[in-house]
C-alpha cells in the first residue's frame, strides 16, 4: 500500500474518515500495525488481547474507521468501537501511523468514533491502555474522557493498567 511521506496536518492533507468492514484491507492493515506496536511497547500482546473478529466490528454492534489521506489513498490510522453491554461500547485497536502522529489524526478518529456510537445506539464507552502509551492517555484526558481505577469486575487495576470511561451526549438538533 503506497505510503505519504510528507503530512503537514490531518485537515491539510484533506483526511477521510470512513466506516469499514473490519475484513477489508484497511482495518486489517491497522490492527496489525496496532499489534505489532503493542508487543513492541510491552513485549507481549495480552491473552485478552487475541481473537478480535469481524462480528465485533460490523454492524450491527460495531464499527470500524479507517483514516485515509484521501478516498483512494493508504490508510493512515484507524480505530474499532464494539458493543460489551447494553448501551456501552468498548474502544480498540486506536492506531496512527507514526509519521502522522501529532497532526490530528487521532483526535478525527475519535470524534467519528463517538459519532458511530451514537449511531449504534451506544451512551457510554470505555477502553483501556497503558503506561507505555503516554500519547494516548494524553489524548484521552484531553478529549473528556474520564480515569477509573477499577476494572469492569470491581477490582483495582494494577498501575500499569489505564482504563478510561466517557458518557455520550447526542449533539443538538439543528434548530435552523
Amino acid at each position: 500500500m503506497p505510503r505519504p511521506t510528507s503530512p503537514t496536518s490531518a485537515a491539510g492533507a484533506g483526511l477521510v474518515v470512513r466506516r469499514e468492514p473490519y475484513v477489508a484491507e484497511g482495518p486489517r492493515w491497522v490492527v496489525a500495525r496496532a499489534e505489532a506496536e503493542l508487543v513492541a511497547r510491552y513485549g507481549f500482546l495480552d491473552t485478552g488481547e487475541h481473537g478480535l473478529t469481524a462480528a465485533m466490528f460490523d454492524p450491527p454492534g460495531g464499527a470500524f474507521l479507517v483514516a485515509r489521506t484521501g478516498a483512494d489513498a493508504g490508510a493512515v490510522g484507524g480505530v474499532g468501537l464494539r458493543t460489551v453491554a447494553v448501551g456501552t461500547g468498548e474502544v480498540r485497536r486506536l492506531w496512527v501511523d507514526p509519521v502522522w502522529r501529532g497532526r490530528g489524526v487521532a483526535r478525527a478518529l475519535m470524534a467519528e468514533l463517538e459519532q458511530a456510537a451514537l449511531d449504534l445506539g451506544l451512551g457510554a464507552l470505555q477502553l483501556g491502555t497503558g503506561d507505555r502509551q503516554p500519547e494516548a492517555v494524553a489524548l484521552y484526558r484531553a478529549t473528556g474522557w474520564e480515569r477509573v481505577h477499577v476494572g469492569r469486575d470491581g477490582q483495582p487495576l494494577p498501575d500499569w493498567f489505564i482504563r478510561f470511561t466517557k458518557t455520550l451526549s447526542a449533539p443538538a438538533p439543528d434548530r435552523r
